[in-house]
């Protein structure tokens, strides 16, 4: 019997509520970055593709973009290959590869960087990115970086965006303001 069947509503649509409700849980437990000093916007459109960017957090401490991913299992990595020739490591939870994910983040990292550097502000303006993982097991491992992308969970990142910088307040609003034209609201 399929999905139809049985609840009268396709898969697609399924499919399309079970992300949107893992993605307002994500939401709430990132509620932890909004504050004094950050200004958060969310689900911003990549120019040119269909993907976004759920959270963009600018502060002092640089322009960062977050993605947030609800998996379950252990967090740790893997190096395919052969021990004369290792690849470079691959992100899993549980038995789920991840990479994708950071890759996507190194991708939005690149949009981002190249928009602002016809910007005043652009060039010296810090822009990283961070994968939070709100249901993962961490057990004996802390927050780790691959390929450039912070991967850690949301309590971690709120003190890493938090964190002191070089921008003051009214750098933070023009940055803030300059992403928001670079990047619409999807």
């Amino acid at each position: 019997m399929t999905d139809r069947a049985r609840t009268g509503e396709p898969t697609s649509t399924r499919t399309w509520v079970l992300r949107a409700e893992g993605d307002r849980r994500a939401r709430a437990r990132l509620r932890v970055i909004e504050g004094e000093g950050v200004v958060v916007l969310n689900d911003r459109r990549v120019p040119g593709t269909r993907g976004s960017i759920r959270v963009v957090a600018v502060s002092s401490a640089g322009v960062f973009l977050i993605d947030a991913k609800h998996h379950k299992g252990l967090v740790h990595t893997k190096r395919p290959g052969t021990i004369g020739k290792l690849e470079p490591p691959e992100l899993h939870v549980g038995r789920r590869n991840c990479t994708h994910s950071v890759d996507s983040l190194v991708q939005q990292v690149a949009t981002v960087r190249a928009g602002l550097v016809g910007t005043p502000l652009g060039p010296h303006v810090p822009v990283y990115a961070m994968l939070c993982l709100t249901r993962a097991e961490w057990g004996f491992a802390s927050a780790m970086e691959i390929r450039d992308v912070w991967v850690g969970w949301p309590s971690l990142m709120a003190g890493r965006v938090k964190a002191p910088g070089t921008m003051d307040s009214p750098a933070v609003q023009d940055v803030s303001a300059m992403i928001a034209d670079l990047l619409p609201t999807s």
